[in-house]
């Protein structure tokens, strides 16, 4: 997925400008004020000359704009007691609640201890009377009782592939990409990988696995078995996968590091599945897979009696998915469930199937219908019934819910599941409890805006955090019928006095008639009798929704920060949700089949022609702005509908989709040899001398997600072609802006459309 969820250390630097503007070439490494100066004019677009106004530094600062909250919410498998991390002044601690009693305390602070030790690492263990913590170096053993903490095993980088065995007896892991085994009384170690390398991946993921199939969040690529007798494991070979160069300057001489990285059309790792017992000199197993087996999702899951693993497979063209199951006393292998669709599967959506406590019965999430719903389903994959119908959908996205990969809770009883969906509107998510035997659908949660829930161990309690567009997040704890317990937490906003925007969601048509979902921010003080320019603010592509009812630092592109500068510059800031988008549907997201830039632009532009219409909205002053996808959308549109948008803003965008990876790319295009036409007519690369704004081009010079290479093709064709342009390399930063070069994208955006869309 092309907007990532990085987190990484931020460095501080001097931001650097270069590009070519009208015809002039020139290389800039200047200071923050003399980069504002060049962009909006001496004074007018450096916002930290003008006082009382906020500037991109004052809205990136840590808690400026939501203040601390629970994060990181865990139940202890057993009961009711809630496990959560909480920032403030810069430290982060290890909290824990009592549900039943409204008792909390904290359980862990790593100030003053060994190793760095990472709180949000922490794992409960299945008996619910210890965590495990990952350090810089080890792994931590700490009591949940007595607060005592024991340095269990050198580890590594481990964090996101430790796990406790189902018995609690052992923890597993993986150091230099091999698989290891630890006893927790005793300390021993077992090594059960040995062949573990740069490009062999032994029960972890490599990059592209981790970007595009998991949930970015302490993914591991094994599963045991309930009985703590098996392991299975995935193996991603790499070493036919081609090496991308990351260059860091910060060293004499520069250093480069290399990131396996399949580019659309090109060798993917080689994903083998095998299994081994805990017996003494037990061999390694290779499970079998079904014959057009590409891909293996990282979501693995046993019957409850330990009796078969189940795995998800998928072959290249992402239109056949199958939930197989695997016998390890016999070796043998069975497809239970086949999934299939002309156009592509969203099989980054699906999840292992959850058991019944018979272990005769499962549910799984199925788009067949169109819409993500639920079905029961018999072990040896008859289907029981469909539980949920309708033009609405379960929410399965990592990203939007508390706990990664588990969309579906299941109380112990097996009665009732739990779960988000956008029943209510596309715009929000709200809360379900599902009576499996009568079908009947109850919501829970009753606050506007977009919720995201995780059960209890024990099935009496939910925690559910929420947030409207106005209103910053809220941490409830509920029974699990509905009933409100106490709110945990209530976040606080801003601690900055920010302008009064107003911010409204619009329906209009799209030219086929088709109903898409806008928002509309207005400046503080706003006069319908005075004419405003706007910024479209875009993403456009696959996967992900814009426009929704929820705070806007909940979301990965910066809605506020975006929403105080652009108005505060006197623009109105406008946004919509195209064909393609998440949330609305697979109908709704395929008319992108094929070529990547069309479609989005025929929906992005009814919104244009609606903000024309509007009699207090310049129609000579529109402009554009988009990050990742939303990048490669501001350079297409520019090229392609020139007469539309006065300037635009690209940030880290795609300009030729064979630059980019294999399993997103060819989910939504195939490979550049199946459709040599679609590749062509979205490649921006060689158009780019077509362009006629001057746009302001902004990319991490360390992004490992869409490549330098992107931006620097489509300049280069810029210079050669005596386009106008600006250019914002941010040093150290990847595909996620953090710190100061958030803060150098967000004022020099704003600073850029000062200049260039505010005259008339």
């Amino acid at each position: 997925m092309l907007e990532a969820h990085e987190r990484k250390t931020v460095t501080r630097r001097l931001p650097a400008a270069c590009g070519r503007f009208l015809g002039m070439p020139f290389v800039l490494l200047v200071t923050w004020i003399a980069v504002l100066s060049f962009l909006g004019g001496c004074g007018d677009g450096d916002p930290s000359h003008q006082p009382g106004r906020i500037t991109a530094r004052m809205l990136v600062e840590p808690g400026a704009l939501v203040g601390p909250g629970p994060e990181n919410l865990d139940w202890n498998p057993r009961g009711a007691e809630l496990a959560f991390t909480e920032t403030q002044d810069g430290e982060t601690v290890l909290w824990l609640y009592h549900a039943s009693t409204g008792d909390r305390r904290v359980l862990f602070d790593p100030r003053g201890r060994p190793d760095n030790i990472d709180v949000t690492s922490a794992q409960w263990s299945p008996r619910g009377d210890a965590m495990l913590l990952a350090g810089d170096d080890y792994l931590w053993l700490l009591q949940v009782g007595t607060g005592e903490l024991r340095q269990l095993v050198e580890a590594g980088a481990s964090r996101t592939a430790m796990m406790f065995s189902p018995s609690g007896l052992q923890v597993s892991f993986v150091r230099d990409n091999d698989l290891y085994i630890v006893g927790i009384g005793d300390g021993l170690e077992q090594r059960i990988t040995f062949d573990g390398s740069d490009a062999v991946f032994n029960g972890c993921l490599d990059w592209v696995y981790n970007e595009e199939l998991a949930t970015r969040s302490a993914q591991p690529g094994y599963a045991w078995s309930p009985d703590s007798k098996w392991l299975i494991y995935m193996r991603l070979d790499d070493s036919r996968v081609q090496n991308d160069p990351i260059t860091d300057y910060s060293t004499v001489p520069p250093t480069v590091r290399y990131v396996r990285y399949p580019t659309a059309g090109s060798p993917n790792p080689l994903a083998s599945l095998h299994a081994v017992s805990l017996e003494a000199g037990a061999q390694i197993l290779n499970i079998p897979l079904p014959e057009d087996t590409e891909y293996i999702l990282p979501f693995y899951t046993w019957t409850p009696d330990s009796g078969e693993a189940l795995f998800i497979t998928l072959n290249r063209d992402q239109t056949l998915l199958r939930l197989n199951a695997w016998n390890p006393v016999s070796g043998t292998a069975r497809i239970v469930i086949e999934e299939t669709d002309p156009f592509w599967i969203n099989e980054d959506y699906y999840g292992a199937p959850v058991f019944l406590p018979d272990g005769q019965r499962f549910l799984w999430l199925s788009e067949r219908s169109g819409f993500m719903h639920l079905y029961l389903y018999s072990r040896g994959g008859e289907v029981m019934r469909q539980l949920t119908r309708g033009e609405w959908l379960i929410e399965t996205t990592a990203y939007n819910l508390i706990t990664p990969g588990r969309p579906v809770h299941l109380d112990p009883s097996g009665i009732r599941a739990y779960f988000t969906s956008t029943q209510d509107s596309p715009l929000g998510r709200q809360v379900y409890c599902l009576d499996i035997a009568s079908g009947e659908l109850k919501r829970l949660s009753r606050q506007a805006g977009f919720h995201a829930m995780t059960l209890s161990g024990d099935g009496q309690y939910l925690v559910d955090q929420y947030s409207c567009v106005d209103t910053p997040p809220v941490t409830l704890i509920l029974k699990a019928d509905g009933s409100e317990v106490e709110i945990l937490a209530r976040c606080a906003g801003p601690s900055l006095d920010l302008p009064q925007v107003s911010r409204e969601f619009v329906t209009i048509c799209a030219n086929d008639g088709a109903e898409l979902y806008c928002q509309i921010v207005k400046p503080e003080g706003f006069d319908p009798r005075k004419k405003y320019g706007a910024v479209v603010h875009w993403y456009g592509g696959p996967g992900l929704q814009l426009v929704s009812d929820r705070y806007g630092t909940t979301n990965i592109f910066n809605h506020i920060e975006r929403d105080v500068l652009y108005t505060q510059e006197g623009f109105i800031v406008w946004r919509l949700d195209n064909r393609g988008s998440f949330g609305r549907g697979h109908a709704f997201e395929t008319p992108i089949y094929g070529q990547l830039g069309p479609a989005a632009l025929d929906d992005q532009l009814a919104g244009v022609e609606y903000l024309k219409a509007l009699p207090y909205v310049d129609p000579n002053r529109i402009g554009s702005d988009g990050k990742s996808f939303g990048g490669f959308l501001t350079l297409y549109a520019l090229i392609h509908a020139p007469d539309r948008f006065r300037c635009g803003v690209a940030g880290s965008g795609p300009t030729d989709w064979t630059y980019y990876d294999t399993i997103y790319t060819e989910r939504y295009m195939k490979t550049p040899a199946q459709n040599p036409q679609g590749y062509a007519e979205s490649e921006l690369i060689s158009r780019a001398g077509a362009i006629r704004a001057a746009p302001l081009i902004i990319h991490g010079l360390s992004d490992t997600n869409v490549h330098l290479q992107n931006s620097v093709n489509f300049i280069e064709v810029l210079e050669q072609t005596d386009k106008p342009f600006f250019f914002i390399p941010l040093p150290n930063e990847d595909h996620h802006y953090e710190g100061d070069g958030l803060a150098t994208a967000l004022s020099t955006s704003a600073a850029y459309f000062a200049q260039q869309n505010g005259g008339p």
